[in-house]
């Protein structure tokens, strides 16, 4: 019964924590910088919660890249179907290619 009551507490500051963690301060998990917000269009936060609603998958990964003189967010996503698929989001319109 101790155990159960130590696990659960555990469990309960793990997520506390988790959620007080500000999106500024995540890290990319392929770079060491810290990911900035943007000042107009999307933030990678706001891109992967969009493909995440639209596909009702499970995001792999995300990263953002600079291409075509903009930032392109590149989003891995694992479809209810099993299949997987990247999406690219621009993240200055918010458009999915």
């Amino acid at each position: 019964m101790r155990r159960v009551k130590c696990m659960t507490c555990l469990l309960a500051a793990l997520l506390m924590s988790a959620a007080l963690a500000p999106a500024e301060a995540r890290r990319d998990a392929r770079s060491d910088r810290l990911e900035t917000p943007r000042q107009e269009g999307i933030s990678l936060d706001e891109a992967v919660a969009r493909v995440r609603r639209e596909t009702g998958g499970h995001v792999l990964s995300a990263q953002a890249r600079e291409e075509r003189g903009g930032t392109t967010y590149r989003i891995k996503v694992l479809l209810p179907n099993g299949t997987m698929r990247v999406i690219s989001v621009d993240a200055a319109s918010g458009e999915t290619n």
